[in-house]
């Protein structure tokens, strides 16, 4: 859940994060005449010159380059935000949207999966139904959520009808823990192993 509540914010009330983010533009309206944003920007400016140029210098330097190992971990990091960083609604109150992690959502997706047996969740991918692009950061409204889901399955299970199970359980369990309705749940099933 995220409510906004506990990000930095300046004396105006802005969070810090937003003027970050339009740290390459010139300053609005509001930006020019409040003293806050005047020397939020002004500090952020600095810190991007000073991180650009200890970037140059470790560039320039292999003494300074990571190892194959910290660029591992650096990656995983990264690709675990870049999931974190969509969010799916869930409701709204007086205090803000509750939304849920695509993370979190395709880790409730594949314990579900995972709690029939014979069947092991792997990869779960989480889309809008909406046909047009939408940026790694947008939010997925609710009623479009449609999954894609690969699964492994035991040697011993009649695939069809397992499948038609998995598809209930997720739909069932996903419903009752977020009140996410999916509108289409797709199940790849990509290998087979003995018990």
């Amino acid at each position: 859940m995220a409510l906004n509540e506990d990000q930095p914010r300046l004396g105006c009330g802005r969070i810090i994060d937003d003027v970050w983010a339009s740290i390459d533009q010139p300053p609005t309206l509001h930006e020019q005449g409040c003293p806050d944003c005047r020397s939020a920007r002004l500090a952020l400016h600095h810190l991007a010159e000073v991180t650009g140029s200890l970037r140059d210098r470790d560039r320039d330097d292999p003494a300074l380059q990571p190892g194959v190992r910290v660029k591992e971990a650096i990656m995983m990091v990264a690709r675990a935000e870049i999931r974190r960083s969509r969010r799916t609604p869930l409701a709204t109150t007086p205090l803000g949207t509750i939304d849920i992690s695509e993370q979190a959502l395709s880790g409730l997706i594949r314990f579900a999966a995972s709690t029939l047996p014979g069947v092991r969740a792997r990869r779960c991918v989480i889309t809008s139904a909406q046909t047009t692009p939408r940026p790694a950061t947008a939010a997925v409204d609710a009623e479009d959520v449609r999954i894609t889901l690969t699964v492994a399955v035991s040697a011993q299970v009649r695939i069809p009808e397992t499948m038609e199970l998995v598809r209930e359980r997720v739909g069932m369990i996903v419903r009752t823990q977020t009140s996410i309705t999916m509108q289409q749940i797709d199940i790849v099933v990509e290998d087979l192993y003995d018990v």
